[in-house]
């Protein structure tokens, strides 16, 4: 089990998960860099406190279950399960080679990938049939599934959201990275979500809203989250796209950038300049 961090630690920790995303980046020369930016906490978080998870084991039978349905954001989990020891370093280099384990779109062929998240929308659905199979096998184990701003435009995400509640799914968690842009642009021109936090409720949700790059919200919301008993929950993570590297915060057509090692160097100028902290 992990070692209980503090918040200096986990912000730490942070900036080396977001360190590890700008080499895997430059090795492939560009990637999904501004979700990473955008999620960095929440997914530290999620590694580093709210998830029993084994170190040494990635696929322990006990392990908490987080189902990535946003695959392109797979860049971000990687480079925590490095820094939590569950995949080594030396992989960097070969990140979206070709017979990499470390494919740009997450899918099951990684250790420690619960899922193909290539089609969006479909995470959550699958996560309630984990969340069901947990239920039946009286199984201690929770689920937790990440899903992004412009996945809350699929039909599919709300037939999934009712049928959680119906079945009262407490040992599932869903976290929606809300930091309004999506490949087509801002969100809220494409197709607007909000409000986004009482459509959950309206669902039937335990619903927590929170600034996703402060720790002093997001570790209480995932221990809340855990105490709920009857209905699933949703904790909304309102990001920036690009925190922290200015050149990524201007405008919208971040989706995919190009990356090299001197963008790299740059952009952790800037975050550690901060003291790693993205507030």
């Amino acid at each position: 089990m992990q070692t209980v961090l503090t918040l200096g630690d986990l912000k730490q920790k942070t900036t080396q998960v977001i360190e590890n995303v700008f080499r895997m980046a430059e090795s492939a020369g560009g990637g999904y860099v501004a979700q990473s930016l955008s999620s960095a906490e929440v997914v530290t978080a999620l590694y580093f406190h709210a998830m029993k998870l084994d170190p040494l084991n990635v696929n322990w039978e006990g392990r908490d279950r987080l189902l990535l349905s946003v695959g392109h954001y797979a860049v971000v989990l990687y480079a925590a399960m490095m820094e939590l020891g569950q995949m080594d370093k030396s992989l960097i280099p070969s990140y979206s080679g070709d017979g990499s384990q470390l494919e740009m779109i997450g899918c099951e062929f990684t250790p420690g990938i619960e899922i193909t998240g290539g089609s969006l929308g479909q995470g959550l659905s699958r996560g309630i049939g984990l969340a069901l199979a947990g239920k039946l096998a009286k199984a201690p184990w929770r689920v937790y599934v990440l899903m992004s701003d412009g996945e809350m435009q699929e039909g599919q995400t709300w037939e999934a959201a009712m049928v959680a509640a119906h079945h009262q799914l407490d040992n599932l968690t869903l976290i929606v990275d809300v930091n309004g842009v999506q490949a087509d642009g801002y969100t809220q021109d494409v197709s607007n979500i909000e409000p986004l936090g009482d459509k959950w409720k309206a669902f039937g949700w335990d619903v927590a809203e929170i600034n996703g790059h402060r720790f002093e919200e997001i570790l209480p919301a995932f221990d809340r989250a855990a105490q709920v008993q009857g209905k699933p929950q949703a904790i909304i993570s309102r990001t920036q796209m690009g925190n922290g590297v200015s050149s990524l915060m201007e405008h919208a057509d971040v989706h995919y950038v190009k990356w090299n090692a001197d963008m790299s160097n740059k952009a952790l100028e800037q975050i550690k300049g901060k003291g790693g902290d993205r507030r």
